[in-house]
């Protein structure tokens, strides 16, 4: 018999809740610590393009999409920006999100940017993202990423990658190499 991913409980829930029921495969937060660390290598972060207000609370970016702004219709930048992306890993949209967030970076809209996602380096989005990163950072432990209700969501059954892109590579190694490998590329 196989799990029901739109039914899996997260830490702190109570087994067959209506909460866990309704509860969106896409929405999980990033803890703290990570935006927190982000905002440490690249000062402010300027959009996170796939978001909500909840999660804002704690990015504390200065804009950020959600499903009703939905960041494939917007303009990401007129000029630059610095941007925290931690996409829907929903099969199709990660695709999406990733080929969106390199556009913005290949146009140069984009002067910094940090891209927390599975560390599924066997697919094409996940390899065009580190062929464009200029840094690379797997963590020693899975995330406990967050639901609504600030509990850690269980079921993650996959490690994490952060991605850098910018030009401030010592400043994400030194922050990152806190909580696992950091690699900075070679620029050759």
């Amino acid at each position: 018999m196989r799990a029901d991913s739109a039914t899996l409980a997260y830490v702190g829930s109570k087994p067959g809740s209506p909460k866990n029921l309704n509860r969106d495969s896409d929405a999980w937060f990033t803890p703290k610590v990570y935006t927190d660390m982000a905002r440490e290598v690249m000062g402010e972060i300027d959009l996170d393009p796939f978001s909500n207000a909840y999660a804002n609370q704690r990015i504390k970016a200065k804009r950020y999409f959600d499903s009703e702004s939905d960041a494939f219709r917007q303009t990401w930048f007129k000029k630059q920006g610095r941007v925290f992306m931690n996409p829907p890993y929903g099969r199709k949209i990660v695709d999406a999100a990733v080929e969106l967030f390199l556009s913005n970076w290949n146009s140069k809209k984009i002067s910094q940017g940090i891209v927390l996602v599975n560390n599924a380096t066997e697919t094409r989005w996940f390899q065009a993202l580190l062929h464009e990163s200029a840094a690379l950072c797997l963590p020693h432990h899975r995330i406990a990423f967050e639901n609504d209700d600030g509990k850690n969501i269980s079921g993650n059954t996959r490690g994490q990658a952060f991605l850098y892109y910018g030009e401030n590579t010592s400043r994400f190694s030194d922050i990152f190499s806190q909580i696992g490998v950091a690699l900075i590329k070679n620029s050759q």
